[in-house]
């Protein structure tokens, strides 16, 4: 398949991506969840297509999907919708850390349905190993009257 010129330094994210997490915030218990992130390309357009799925010991827990855009110069953008109400816009920054990758979006527009969980802001870092097949994942959140603050964390290996 033939990549848009924007996303051939990114290749690697293509396939899936699966690994354990842990979450915790103020208003709720902690917990641990399975998660699995997918990334995948349609020929010649500018953007991956992402979605991302957690399991519980209960059963699925969460899920969202959206676009990855790379739009040049290390810079990033992410639109992210999840079916409770919520749509994040992010934009970040590809940086190189010794041998590791960095994506950091920070800081988000949020936007919330009448009916959704208050959400006021999102960040997101993802640190890729020096062969990117496994990535470090975190996410911050400040909702329902909480500043914002660490929510989730998961490590995650490439599978495909």
């Amino acid at each position: 398949m033939e990549l848009h010129p924007n996303l051939q330094p990114y290749a690697f994210l293509l396939g899936t991506w699966k690994g354990e997490g842990r979450g915790y915030y103020p208003t709720i218990d902690d917990f641990s969840y399975s998660e699995t992130l997918t990334f995948a390309a349609t020929p010649g357009k500018p953007f991956f297509r992402y979605e991302q799925k957690t399991m519980g010991a209960g059963g699925p827990m969460h899920t969202e999907a959206g676009f990855f855009r790379p739009v040049g110069e290390g810079r990033l953008e992410f639109v992210i919708a999840q079916p409770m109400g919520q749509t994040e816009l992010l934009a970040g920054q590809a940086r190189e850390e010794g041998d590791t990758l960095i994506f950091e979006f920070d800081p988000s527009t949020v936007a919330n349905s009448p009916t959704a969980k208050q959400v006021d802001a999102t960040s997101r870092s993802y640190t890729f190993n020096a062969d990117r097949t496994s990535v470090k994942h975190r996410f911050h959140m400040g909702a329902v009257g909480q500043p914002m603050q660490q929510h989730l964390e998961s490590e995650l290996v490439k599978t495909d």
